[in-house]
């Protein structure tokens, strides 16, 4: 019998070759959703109807649950990337990656090897600016070339984005924030409320503590590729997450309706 890792590559792998089936990234099925002319056709499974105002902002999930969601940013060096999904495939841990598109752009193997482990891909900016500081126009633009970078290689334009370059996963983002990921077609801006700040590489000892002092029961935890504190650390927030009952989730199995 097929192990549950198995499972799910055979199951993103067939995700994939369905949404590449038309040879342009998009499914031939009546029920494809379309965004706005100008963008990628999406295949029904990943996210998004067409836009109908801004998305929605939230932190975390429901607090009545035994899941939390670990999210990494998504880019930086190929060796330290490989070694955290090693960590994570030891443990038969599932995450949520915050794509930087351009990174994914220049690594394009790295969209199957990401959900091929069961990893959910997630929009986090084309060129990771600060995000705030855009025009409405810069906004829109860095949103959508991520969002078609996952489609093309990934057969999924995720169902979250998160803004870049804020070091708050707690305070709302600006309406222009919001309508520009609502216009792309996401419905969910996701925060985060925990934060070690392991971009920092304050040493593994003081992430793994920063993490398990503030996660609890529907957390989203904030955390980056490319720090090799953080992957020394994981073993550690795993363990202690375990001995709490708590189980590492995708963001999408912590948020997804009862």
């Amino acid at each position: 019998m097929p192990s549950r890792r198995q499972f799910l590559a055979g199951t993103a792998a067939a995700l994939f070759v369905a949404a590449c089936s038309d040879g342009d990234g998009s499914e031939a099925s009546p029920s494809t959703t379309t965004l706005a002319p100008t963008t990628t056709t999406l295949p029904p499974s990943t996210t998004t109807l067409p836009p109908t105002g801004p998305a929605a902002f939230t932190t975390g999930g429901p607090t009545d649950t035994s899941r939390v969601a670990l999210t990494f940013h998504t880019s930086g060096n190929l060796d330290l990337a490989g070694q955290l999904l090693d960590v994570l495939d030891a443990r038969d841990v599932v995450m949520t990656a915050f794509i930087v598109g351009e990174w994914l752009d220049a690594n394009p193997t790295w969209a199957a090897r990401i959900t091929g482990a069961g990893h959910e891909l997630a929009n986090h900016t084309y060129t990771h600016p600060t995000f705030g500081s855009l025009s409405p126009e810069a906004m829109a633009d860095e949103i959508a070339r991520c969002r078609d970078v996952l489609v093309r290689l990934g057969g999924t334009g995720g169902q979250y984005f998160r803004p870049s370059g804020t070091a708050d996963g707690t305070t709302t983002p600006s309406p222009a924030v919001l309508e520009a990921a609502g216009t792309a077609g996401y419905r969910t801006v996701l925060g985060f409320n925990v934060d070690p700040f392991d971009y920092q590489d304050p040493g593994a000892a003081a992430v793994a503590q920063r993490v398990l002092a503030t996660v609890g029961p529907g957390s989203v935890v904030s955390l980056h590729f490319e720090h090799p504190g953080t992957i020394e650390a994981l073993p550690t927030i795993l363990d202690g997450l375990a001995q709490r009952g708590l189980q590492p989730v995708t963001a999408a199995a912590l948020l997804a309706p009862a």
